[in-house]
């Protein structure tokens, strides 16, 4: 079936905008497939439109010409260029500025698969010139048609869902969960199809992207490290204590784990603190991009209730959930002091913060304490949320307001600053 992705809407409605649209993600999340939409909406409204993928022969041909003619050529009428796999291109940075700077009427949309890539690829400043645009794998709301189209999301953190739509969405939550948001799942109708997908790609990433990075003696090493930080996901990352146990120089610890934060694999969550705070300053957590390669790293493919990491793959969806929802200038952070009061994520937007808490099992009317501090050090704080699997209701606290809602609210948070 067709998926609407979220980030549709935006890069569209930026093709009347000149500047260049670069689309970046993991590999398998549809970057190619967002470009042949854009390419389908610029044929259905009569919008030129030429599509590249440079991965292909003839394609990587067409841009291997003579730069002068091989411009004149993109130049001589009013048109959109689509180039997948932009990183094939040996002067992308110069080709874009020309682009930008002398081609009246032409936009081009580029894809890559990392930032590693685009910072190499795009060696000048582009700043001013381009959009980016980060593709993730589906959020939970993009993969749920896929399942139902009868059964549907809260439109907004406040309202109530019947008992029987919220049955529903836990279980299809879970699945959700287990295996993950890559886009292939969507087409695969049996589980261990699904599994075999996972681990596949698994493969492809260690083999196609990493491994080129690497030396040919490192893979080993580091195929054990994307193992021991699944099994450390949702936790304080000592990197010294990485290396110890791996017996791993601390400078290829840190250099991994940059690639993998640059490649889109690995979410870096920093801690949040101000001037005033004893917060911890200099570790962070560490999340898998996506929970099901997480959970094939780990192959383990049990149903949520079964796992003693349950807490952190509700962690990790409500993570994604809301990265894949933020507002510009929006971010996100972990808080934990040095006597261990913690909250699970602290959203932030123009400096005032919303503090969310992620449980499993709840009492109802429980504040949990790590709000309770948290609200005490920074009374710039007006809302916090404790997502959990199945209390809504939302109560007052110190003239705070406090929101119980089931985990699949998640994306409705950034939403909560309007």
């Amino acid at each position: 079936m067709s998926l609407q992705r979220l980030v549709y809407k935006e890069v569209v409605s930026s093709l009347p905008k000149k500047e260049i649209g670069i689309i970046i993600g993991p590999r398998q999340v549809g970057k190619t497939t967002l470009l042949k939409k854009i390419a389908s909406h610029c044929r259905k409204n009569k919008i030129g439109c030429k599509y590249f993928n440079l991965e292909m022969p003839s394609d990587a041909n067409y841009f291997a010409r003579d730069f002068e003619f091989l411009l004149d050529d993109i130049c001589k009428k009013k048109q959109i260029i689509l180039i997948d796999e932009f990183h094939y291109l040996p002067n992308a940075t110069k080709l874009f500025k020309s682009i930008y700077d002398g081609c009246k009427g032409v936009k081009v949309y580029a894809s890559g698969s990392s930032s590693i890539e685009m910072h190499r690829h795009l060696k000048e400043s582009l700043a001013g010139r381009r959009h980016l645009f980060q593709l993730f794998p589906l959020s939970f709301s993009e993969w749920l048609p896929s399942k139902s189209l009868s059964v549907k999301l809260p439109g907004n953190i406040h309202s109530k869902i019947s008992p029987d739509a919220h049955c529903k969405l836990r279980t299809y939550l879970e699945e959700f969960i287990v295996l993950g948001g890559m886009p292939g799942l969507v087409h695969e109708k049996r589980p261990e199809n699904k599994k075999r997908l996972l681990l596949d790609l698994v493969a492809t990433y260690i083999q196609k992207d990493i491994k080129a990075l690497l030396r040919e003696e490192d893979i080993l090493s580091f195929n054990r490290l994307l193992v021991l930080l699944a099994g450390q996901e949702g936790s304080l990352l000592s990197e010294n204590s990485v290396s110890q146990v791996l017996n791993y120089s601390l400078r290829q610890v840190r250099k991994d784990l940059s690639i993998l934060n640059q490649m889109f694999l690995l979410d870096i969550l920093k801690p949040f603190f101000t001037n005033r705070g004893r917060e911890l300053k200099q570790i962070n957590k560490i999340y898998y991009f996506d929970s099901g390669i997480r959970n094939a790293i780990l192959h383990d493919f049990r149903k949520l209730d079964s796992r003693p990491d349950k807490g952190v793959l509700l962690e990790s969806f409500v993570l994604h959930e809301l990265q894949k929802n933020l507002k510009v200038s929006q971010e996100i952070y972990y808080w934990r002091t040095r006597e261990k009061e913690e909250v699970d994520f602290i959203l932030v937007q123009d400096r005032i913060p919303i503090a969310i808490e992620v449980k499993s099992q709840i009492s109802r009317g429980e504040i949990p304490n790590g709000i309770k501090r948290f609200f005490i050090k920074y009374p710039e704080c007006n809302i916090a949320i404790v997502l959990n699997n199945s209390i809504k209701e939302e109560l007052s606290y110190q003239n705070r307001k406090i929101i119980f809602a089931p985990h699949y609210y998640a994306a409705l948070i950034p939403s909560l600053y309007k």
